[in-house]
């Protein structure tokens, strides 16, 4: 202490006052330093350890934001899953659902989700050729404001990691036993160099089984020869039964990339045939005109499809973006119809037909600063079908399907709010022979996400829009499809309008749990339904197509996704309730609830999966038809690794029947039960591999191309 005053002496004899803080920051020190010796001397009376917790930090395995919802895929399901897919599948997303049968991908309210690769479109068949390693998230994606996704309400973008050049090919096989003939095959490729990449894609598809048809219970209001009204009952039951279809489509696509610029080209060709649809069995009528009635029909057919589609995409100066993507699809289409019964003349029909279809969809965005984003699109396109009938009737169609359509859009995004709303209109003009009908509405779409944290988010939605019946609705012939029945559509159909209300909330407490509860509300106003009218002087029955009564859906679901066991253990839940109502001539409630559950463990290089769905049940919102298929259920187990993976599954290995839907049908005039059959709910063993190998050194792999569609079909069925 004595140095200490005899060194502030000094510094005040030379700075002066200057040296005040210099003598409080030294005795500060000096305190600090007696504290330590203190403590020290403490410590040495009395020895006191702490031990310290090990601290895991663990990465986020699914996040939350307003935009989108991010979900990073572990290597056990990666290895596991076979496909993209197949991928979905294993994330589990609580978001959306995956049909098991059409292999269908929707968000909870039933609505179309796109799917994306590196924000470039990809069709369900194309992402059979995903290497799943490469995949580094997946995000799911409502309203996003980004050109390159077209304007899609809902996308799952898939993230895969790129490279600089080189390639990988991947062949795949799938094949079912105990249902006859069922196997897909396909090779897809990938090359890579620099900015461009080239996908190839090659498939075979055959099916060959004799379980493929319907039995028909009808009742027929008809009049007698003095005009007096009568109930006849129609029975149909097939005995025999072979169907047969071949599949072959080719695929080729350029893709261009940069940050800046995106171009895409696709050109496709597929060959489909029904070389063989055969049903014959026996015709029971009451009341009964004579016993040991038969029926046979057969419907061989045939297409080849031509397609081309684009994608432009660039990055322009001052926060401008344009995105183009023209269309074209081309088919033609020979499609037999022979029938025979015991009652009536032969029913023979021919048709020949060449469809195209042309579409435009372009939009340009603008961002304002960080918040705030206004996008312009347009949209543009036209069916056109030529179509000729032969045989018991001769038609020479020519159909138009036109529309025109704008909108303005804009999105604000804050750190918590994503606010997208969107408004236009669009102009709609059919023309069937020559008779036209013009339809001009407007549309609204309305999303809000608030997400407070990476744990929780809330997705509002409302929408005003439009439902245009399909060509062949409105197509104008007059076939006949037997003995009492005749089929047409109504060139003056009207559009129906919907208004759609969404809401949604998603928990994402930690890796192990991901949790979504909705509730959606549909209603289609004046509605286009199938109805039935008295057809050559009462003696049989005309279907038609006309404007009738609302339409209302809606439900209340919970889906939930559940890991254990650090990961390896997976389950996902998804029940909800059912509330339909149809208004107008055809007035009836149907009120259904279903399960969906599946679960997935995992085990080193082995992986197992069980999956169950109760009995699907619905009401059809163009026909008075209500719906309820079988339940369906699933048990497999696979192995994979780097190159390989190898399935084999068992459906519903208790089944022993072949029939997998009723359906019941109720109108004043006609009733009827329909039963069909097929070898989705019968007992089959499915067996899959795929095998992937790359070369190059650096390999770009995603968005594998695949199959791809053809123009819409006017022929009446």
């Amino acid at each position: 202490m004595i140095c200490f005053a005899y060194i502030c002496t000094v510094l005040d004899t030379k700075f002066g006052n200057m040296v005040i803080d210099l003598r409080k920051f030294v005795a500060a020190h000096i305190c600090l330093c007696f504290g330590v010796f203190a403590s020290a001397e403490e410590v040495a009376d009395s020895v006191r350890t702490d031990e310290l917790k090990e601290v895991v930090v663990e990465a986020r395995m699914q996040e939350a934001s307003p935009t989108f919802t991010t979900y990073t895929p572990t290597a056990k399901q990666k290895t596991a899953s076979q496909n993209a897919l197949d991928l979905l599948r294993q994330l589990a997303i609580p978001q959306i659902q995956i049909n098991p049968i059409e292999n269908a991908v929707t968000d909870n309210a039933g609505e179309e989700v796109a799917i994306f690769i590196n924000y470039l479109p990809a069709a369900k068949e194309e992402m059979e050729g995903l290497r799943t390693a490469d995949v580094r998230r997946v995000e799911y994606l409502e309203f996003p404001t980004d050109p390159r996704f077209r304007g899609a309400k809902r996308a799952v973008n898939i993230v895969v990691q790129e490279y600089a050049y080189g390639g990988y090919t991947k062949l795949s096989a799938n094949e079912n036993f105990l249902v006859g003939l069922s196997s897909r095959a396909n090779i897809f490729s990938k090359f890579s160099y620099k900015r461009m990449t080239y996908d190839i894609f090659v498939a075979s598809n055959n099916w060959n089984n004799h379980h493929a048809g319907s039995d028909i219970e009808s009742m027929y209001t008809l009049k007698n020869e003095v005009g007096a009204d009568y109930t006849l009952s129609r029975n149909e039951t097939t005995d025999k039964i072979h169907f047969r279809q071949n599949q072959y489509p080719v695929t080729f696509r350029a893709t261009y990339n940069t940050e800046k610029i995106q171009i895409r080209n696709t050109l496709g060709f597929s060959h489909s045939a029904y070389p063989i649809q055969s049903q014959s069995g026996s015709l029971e009528y009451l009341p009964a005109q004579a016993d040991n009635y038969t029926f046979s029909r057969h419907i061989p057919s045939r297409s080849n499809s031509l397609n081309y589609s684009g994608t432009f995409f660039f990055a322009l100066p001052h926060d401008f973006s344009i995105n183009a993507t023209p269309q074209i699809l081309y088919t033609h289409n020979n499609n037999s119809l022979t029938y025979a019964a015991s009652l009536a003349e032969p029913i023979v029909r021919n048709a020949r037909e060449n469809a195209w279809h042309y579409r435009v969809d372009a939009y340009i965005n603008k961002r304002f600063g960080q918040s705030h984003t206004l996008m312009l699109g347009v949209n543009g396109g036209d069916i056109v079908n030529r179509l000729r009938y032969s045989g018991s009737a001769v038609y020479s169609d020519r159909f138009h399907n036109a529309f025109a359509a704008g909108l303005l859009c804009y999105q604000l995004k804050t750190q918590k709010f994503n606010l997208y709303t969107d408004a236009g209109f669009c102009w709609e003009q059919s023309d069937i022979n020559g008779i036209k009908n013009t339809d001009t509405y407007p549309f609204v779409h309305i999303n809000l996400n608030y997400s407070p944290n990476s744990k929780n988010a809330l997705s509002a939605y409302f929408q005003y829009a439009n439902n245009t019946p399909g060509i062949n609705q409105k197509a104008s012939d007059v076939l006949r499809d037997n003995e009492f029945m005749y089929l047409t559509g109504n060139p003056l159909l009207d559009n129906s309008r919907h208004v759609t209300f969404n809401l949604s909330y998603t928990w994402l407490p930690s890796n192990k749990l991901g949790l979504s509860a909705y509730g959606n509300f549909f209603e289609m106003i004046d509605r286009q339904i199938t109805a039935y009218e008295p057809y050559d002087d009462g003696r049989a029955l005309l279907r038609t197509y006309i404007n009738n009564g609302n339409y209302i859906q809606s439900e209340i679901g919970l889906a939930a996704n559940i890991k254990l066991l650090d990961g390896n253990l997976q389950f996902y839940v998804n029940p909800k309730q059912c509330f339909n109502r149809s208004t107008g001539m055809y007035d009836k409630t149907y009120n259904p609830f279903q399960v969906t559950a599946q679960a997935t463990y995992y085990l080193k290089q082995f992986y197992f999966q069980a999956y169950y769905q109760t009995p699907q049940k619905m009401m059809f919102s163009n026909a008075p038809i209500t719906y309820r298929s079988r339940d369906f259920y699933a048990v497999g187990a696979g192995w994979a690794n780097a190159d390989w993976n190898v399935r084999l599954t068992a459906y519903n290995v208790f089944n022993s029947h072949w029939d997998s839907a009723d359906l019941y049908l109720e109108t004043p005039l006609y009733k009827e039960h329909k039963t069909n059959f097929g070898t989705n709910s019968h007992a089959r063993l499915n067996l899959s591999v795929t095998y992937t190998f790359g070369y190059g050194k650096k390999v770009q792999r995603g968005n594998e191309v695949g199959e791809q569609s053809g123009a819409n079909s006017a022929i009446l069925k």
